[in-house]
């Protein structure tokens, strides 16, 4: 085994807005190890076939959420049964959940740079393991049905896509909530849906939202998933099922990372979630929206290697 390779998205915030690092990370890599530059699905599968026949130790990845699921599904598809290197997340996407959660952190020019240093010096490097999920064939590290894709959508129709102005939908979400407008109304429309969590179906048929996460944090200092990490192989479900205004009342407890106290909420630690729904509807996946399906699958997929520092 040998090697680091590096997979860039070029489309991410970081470098549409710094088209320069992108040369940065190149001169730090030099011919130290293989830097890629990916415009298409197509690009990542044909380097997680090189990477494996390489046999590389590590896989670079820079970008934010999106990026690091597009690449992840990719290259497990492609590996199939045969573990995946290393991950290094290099950070430099609109979304940086999962770095944030795994305490990663740094311009992704200083993690490469440190990351190149300690592989060639032959230091050990910090690290963690953290699940990932299969959902519907995809695999991430988020999931969300109903208001939370919701959300999702809403950010994506801004002009502006940064944490400031999701910070500022987010505030006119809560406005809405306290004042019971249309707006909310909307955001939090309930649907029908029988989830079977481990074989054993819960008792509610009727939600506002569904989620699940194997790291902690939906971004903005919202950690929904408190026991994300409690149990190797397993997820943390949530379901919401109550009104508007118990939703806005609940995100005080989200914020101190604990359970939303009442009866119209359900959570568990679950290793393989199905969600049958009444009618298609949206899902997001770190971060991305995905096609309206009413039958979603989510299982517990490999667990990975993630370099901290």
């Amino acid at each position: 085994m040998s090697g680091i390779g590096i997979i860039l998205n070029p489309h991410s915030r970081s470098y549409k807005h710094n088209p320069e690092r992108m040369e940065r990370l190149g001169f730090i890599v030099g011919d130290k190890a293989s830097c890629h530059a990916t415009h298409d699905i197509l690009d990542v599968e044909a380097l997680a076939k090189e990477f494996k026949e390489k046999q590389i130790e590590i896989l670079g990845i820079s970008g934010g959420d999106g990026t690091n699921h597009v690449t992840l599904s990719t290259f497990l598809n492609v590996y199939g049964d045969s573990p995946l290197p290393k991950i290094a997340f290099l950070r430099g996407g609109t979304m940086n959940n999962i770095t944030n959660a795994l305490g990663i952190k740094g311009l992704p020019e200083k993690i490469l740079s440190n990351l190149i240093f300690k592989y060639h010096a032959g230091e050990e490097f910090k690290s963690t393991e953290v699940d990932v999920m299969n959902i519907n064939g995809k695999h991430g590290f988020l999931f969300g049905t109903g208001l939370v894709c919701r959300f999702m959508e809403e950010y994506y129709r801004l002009v502006k896509k940064t944490p400031f102005n999701a910070g500022k939908l987010l505030a006119y979400f809560f406005a809405s909530a306290a004042f019971n407008t249309s707006y909310i109304q909307k955001m939090t429309e309930r649907f029908d849906a029988k989830v079977t969590v481990d074989g054993k179906e819960w008792g509610f048929k009727n939600y506002v939202s569904l989620h699940a996460g194997t790291i902690e944090t939906f971004g903005l200092h919202f950690d929904p998933f408190f026991r994300a990490r409690e149990k190797p192989g397993h997820f943390h479900l949530i379901g919401l099922s109550g009104t508007s205004h118990t939703v806005l009342v609940g995100f005080p407890w989200i914020f101190m990372r604990k359970k939303i106290p009442g009866d119209s909420n359900l959570e568990d630690i679950a290793g393989e979630v199905v969600i049958e729904l009444e009618y298609p509807m949206t899902y997001q996946m770190d971060g991305d929206v995905h096609p309206a399906t009413d039958k979603i699958t989510i299982k517990t997929g490999p667990r990975l290697t993630a370099i901290i520092s």
